[in-house]
């Protein structure tokens, strides 16, 4: 692989562990049994506003509900993960026909799965290329994209799909990163659990190490994959790097690869892991600054592209405060009607992070 500013880790990667290079869906998404260990606001536990990221979500959903025309029937939900913000939004407007679409066949196995759980039954899911979406032109009257459209290999195609699918008047609404590191380049290592699905080996436990290397410049993102049993060896050296992740610093809800930790969680600890791995995967993706998003858009032919004010951040710190000050029981009771409040109100701030988009 010709890889730009290779770190030593990948460097070392490339020399012994033979990874193949895969897109996300099949590298990450198929491998994970749920998604926030199974603890989605809405999705797996009702809404809670003693908990902060409640607060977020539900502010979201409410933003994503905002932008539908008033006319709105058919909803395209890109990435839904295990069916957020898709569930959500079909139960909030029962007369709206959501669908949700996923190249990942392990993450649509779940949605459906939640939906049915949940009782919504204007909701379905498709395993399928946002970059190739199996819908007649003008199907949508609202796409929506929650940290999902930089998962794409071929982001520029799956622009001019969304621009395709979505009726004149149409709208995208998406959330995203907007690229700004707090350094040049930053180093994580993510422990954590996951299940093979291929036909071989159904349902099989897995342990995974995962290195991530972010870069400012050139603005890509690399995820490195070891696939280890989760019995024996491999599973004992995963626990027990498991327990020393937990007491590194965090950045991006993984573990900080400052000097002290590389030395336990870098190379020594893959020299150990590597010859247990079945398999070692890379998957490499752009990221990009709110400038490049806006005029790549408007490129695939959106007539009317805005940046605006985050809901989710906005609303989680209010209920953070809330919660130091020990108001939040007093305001429970108006959880819904604040979350709403915030998330009409943030979506139309200028501001990064959340891009509408005009057909």
């Amino acid at each position: 692989m010709d890889l730009a500013r290779p770190s030593n880790i990948e460097r070392w990667l490339l020399d012994h562990a033979s990874p193949e290079p895969r897109d996300s869906a099949a590298a990450l998404y198929e491998l994970m049994p749920r998604q926030r260990g199974g603890s989605l606001p809405f999705v797996d536990v009702p809404y809670d506003a003693r908990r902060e990221e409640h607060w977020a979500d539900a502010a979201r959903v409410a933003d994503y509900l905002a932008h539908a025309p008033e006319d709105a029937r058919h909803v395209l939900d890109v990435g839904p993960g295990d069916g957020w913000p898709a569930l959500p939004i079909a139960a909030s407007r029962p007369e709206l026909e959501v669908v949700g679409v996923d190249p990942a066949a392990q993450r649509t196995g779940v949605c459906a799965a939640n939906a049915a759980r949940i009782g919504i039954a204007n909701a379905s899911f498709v395993t399928g290329d946002a970059a190739a979406l199996p819908f007649t032109s003008g199907s949508f009257d609202l796409v929506t994209a929650a940290s999902a459209l930089e998962e794409a290999s071929r982001p520029e195609a799956v622009f001019a799909e969304l621009h395709r699918v979505l009726r004149d008047g149409g709208v995208l609404r998406a959330s995203y990163q907007d690229w700004r590191l707090a350094a040049p380049e930053i180093e994580t290592v993510l422990l954590w659990d996951g299940v093979a699905r291929r036909a071989a080996s159904e349902g099989t436990p897995l342990r995974l190490y995962t290195y991530v290397h972010r870069l400012q410049e050139p603005a890509v993102e690399r995820r490195w994959t070891l696939e280890l049993p989760a019995e024996g060896e491999a599973g004992e050296l995963h626990q027990q790097a498991l327990v020393a992740s937990a007491a590194g610093r965090r950045a991006y809800g993984e573990t900080l690869l400052t000097r002290s930790a590389a030395a336990v969680l870098g190379v020594p600890l893959l020299e150990r892991l590597a010859p247990l791995a079945r398999r070692c995967t890379v998957v490499e993706m752009r990221r990009w600054t709110t400038e490049w998003l806006v005029g790549a858009l408007a490129a695939a032919g959106f007539r009317e592209v805005r940046p605006t004010a985050h809901p989710g951040d906005i609303a989680r710190h209010v209920g953070r405060e809330l919660i130091a000050r020990g108001d939040v029981d007093a305001v429970a009771p108006h959880f819904e009607a604040l979350t709403t409040a915030i998330g009409v109100a943030a979506g139309r701030q200028p501001g990064r992070e959340m891009v509408t988009a005009l057909r």
